[in-house]
């Protein structure tokens, strides 16, 4: 094979493969079935779209090798296919955090809205006795992979529970990562209740990969 053909082959093959990760259902998604396996229902719910339009994403995904199933009882279920699906929507994420004013910009404007500007990276945190991490997405999720120690208290039942979190530490809640907006309804509600608490902008997937 001629070289130039070589390039222009290879370089088509994975221009082809990257329009996957042009969609932001297929992003949202992505980010999704990292916390776990995800039946298209599951995933129609999270996301605001159509059962359709889901297994419709679902199987772009699955054409290109991104995704693939099991069967559960009568329910097929979504997981990636590798880490590597994740972490390449996660270095499109961190590129558009450093180059693109308007990410910043709305995460900023979201956390005013809601209350509070700091949140943390887990790094510095690992060691302190003087917090509690709570893990607010689904049980199914927390049962697929969590921080040692959380608790795991979803977000539908924090306010029920909330009796459970002792009050004289600092509280870190979790949820799937940078944009996801569980852990700030709990920051948001924890605080309110005389809690001092922060949010964890990094996903499980994240802390169990180094980041």
């Amino acid at each position: 094979m001629e070289k130039r053909a070589f390039k222009d082959h290879v370089y088509s093959e994975v221009s082809r493969i990257s329009k996957l990760f042009s969609n932001p259902h297929r992003l949202e998604i992505i980010d999704l079935i990292a916390n776990g396996p995800k039946s298209v229902e599951d995933i129609a719910t999270e996301t605001g779209i159509s059962i359709a339009n889901a297994s419709q994403h679902l199987q772009s995904l699955k054409k290109e090798r991104l995704v693939d199933t099991h069967r559960k009882g009568t329910r097929i279920f979504y997981r990636l296919v590798s880490d590597q699906v994740y972490m390449t929507a996660k270095s499109l994420r961190d590129l558009a955090l450093s180059i693109s004013p308007y990410v910043q910009m709305t995460i900023n404007e979201f956390k005013k809205e809601s209350g509070y500007i700091d949140s943390y990276s887990l790094d510095p945190l690992m060691n302190r006795e003087d917090l509690v991490f709570i893990d607010v997405r689904p049980e199914d999720e927390f049962e697929s992979g969590h921080i040692p120690n959380a608790l795991s208290i979803p977000i539908k039942d924090l306010e029920l529970k909330i009796n459970d979190i002792p009050k004289d530490k600092l509280i870190i809640a979790y949820c799937r990562g940078m944009f996801c907006t569980y852990a700030d309804e709990a920051v948001q509600l924890l605080n309110q209740k005389g809690f001092k608490a922060m949010k964890l902008d990094q996903s499980v997937f994240e802390y169990q990969n180094n980041g």
